[in-house]
Parts: C-alpha cells; structure tokens; sequence
C-alpha cells in the first residue's frame, strides 16, 4: 500500500506526509496543505460490501476527499437490506420516493383516516423511503392520534408560515403529535421540498462537528434547525450537489469516519 500524500489544491504541489507533518501549508503558495484524492479502479463484485472505516485525526479530515470517496460507492446497502448499484442509483430513488409521499401527505388526499394510517406507516419504513431507518420505533406513535397527525402534515406544508415557527409548533407547541421528534418532522419537511429543507437528526449533528461545520447555538429549537439548514445548504453549494445527496453524505461519514486523537 503506498504512503499517504499531500496536496496543495492551489499550484497542485504533492508532498509526502513526512513533509506534511513538518509543515502543513505549501511553501509555494502558504495554502494549507489537504490529504490527496487518489483515484482507485472499481472492482466488481456480486457482494453487497461497504468500505472498512476510514482513521482520521481532526486535521486531516477533509471534507471534498471525503465526498469524492463517497460518490465512488459501489454496490453498497444502506439500510434494512436494500441495495443499490452507486450513489446516483440512491440518490434517484430518494427523489422518487420523495415524489410518491409528497402526493400522499398532499391535503387533496387526507380525506381518509384509515388511508393516513397506511400511509404514514409506509413512511416510516426505509423500504418505502429509501432514507432513513427506524422512524418507526417513535414515529408508530403518531397512528394512535390520527387527526394530530393529519394537522401536523397539513401545517408542516404551509409556507405562508416561517420554518423556525413550524419546527417549533411542530415539535413543541399545538401541532406537536406524540412520536414525532426533530429526526421524522425535518425528514417530512425534506420529503415535502428536497430542494429546500435539509434533515435533522442525529447523524447530521455528528457529521456536522467532524467537519467541522457545526452552526450556532440556538435554545430555541426552531431557530436551532434553521442554523443547521443553513450549514446543510452551505455545503450544498460548496460542493455543487443537493440536499438529499448532502443527507446521504452525512450517513456516509458518520458510518465511514472514525476520529483519533
């Protein structure tokens, strides 16, 4: 296995890591100096694998090396046994399933309880999702009170009203329904506008804080989802993608990253 290298993303200068660890800016251009992206021919197999963890001091960890390796999956699964050929496969059945329940939850179709319950049960599943696991183990609770529900899922959809006061509302004030916390109430947001909410929950904060991209602190936790979307939608732009491809990234370092010291 060869060393690991260097680079600088300025004037393209490799250094080696002994070099590196002496001096962590180019001596050329004083640009601090990022772990090289290496190139490595895919090799097929018919076994569903996912790569070995990646260790990484703080200093080293790079965010646009790690969405390039991120992109170069193959033939992975992500969840309940569900797998895909790469990520573009994921990323399209995302946005299809995103499609199905934006139609589902749309107020035009919350005319039958028992509908709702199917539903909303069906979402909750990473087979019918194609994003997250276990929303079920809370989110089940929401079936015991279906008219809260159907309010939630009506008032999440109004963009007439800020996002800061339906997180808000949602999770803590008269449209909160049991079983729903910040993980399912920011994933329907993101169901309901993938181009414009991002997802909260506990891997994005993890992932967040290794890249160093943690956002401001915020009591209110309106506010605090509206800081971490902005983080989202930063890094959306810094690396020329979307969100729902940003949400699979945070999975992606949070399974793939371990820190050292």
């Amino acid at each position: 296995m060869s060393k690991p290298e260097y680079e600088c993303r300025s004037c393209g200068a490799v250094f080696s890591i002994e070099e590196f660890l002496q001096n962590k800016f180019c001596p050329k251009c004083g640009m601090h100096l990022q772990p090289k992206i290496v190139k490595t021919p895919f090799l097929p197999s018919t076994t569903k694998t996912f790569a070995k963890p990646i260790e990484l001091s703080r200093d080293d960890i790079n965010v646009h090396t790690l969405f390039t390796e991120f992109q170069r999956l193959e033939n992975f699964s992500c969840g309940e046994g569900v797998s895909f050929l790469d990520v573009d496969e994921w990323i399209s059945a995302r946005k299809r399933a995103y499609a199905d329940f934006k139609e589902r939850f749309s107020q035009k179709r919350l005319v039958d309880w028992e509908k709702l319950r199917k539903d909303f049960q069906d979402f909750l599943h990473f087979k019918n999702n194609k994003s997250w696991t276990t929303l079920y183990r809370s989110g089940l609770k929401a079936l015991e009170d279906l008219e809260s529900l159907w309010k939630l899922l009506v008032f999440l959809q109004d963009e007439s009203v800020e996002t800061a006061e339906r997180v808000r509302e949602g999770l803590l004030g008269k449209y909160h329904c049991r079983g729903i916390g910040q993980n399912i109430l920011t994933a329907l947001l993101h169901t309901f506008d993938h181009d414009k909410y991002g997802v909260l929950n506990s891997r994005t904060e993890e992932t967040l804080r290794l890249l160093r991209r943690k956002p401001k602190q915020a009591a209110d936790v309106g506010l605090r989802y509206v800081f971490v979307n902005q983080e989202l939608l930063h890094l959306r732009n810094e690396l020329d993608t979307d969100l729902t491809t940003i949400d699979s990234f945070m999975w992606y370092v949070s399974k793939i990253v371990k820190v050292i010291d």
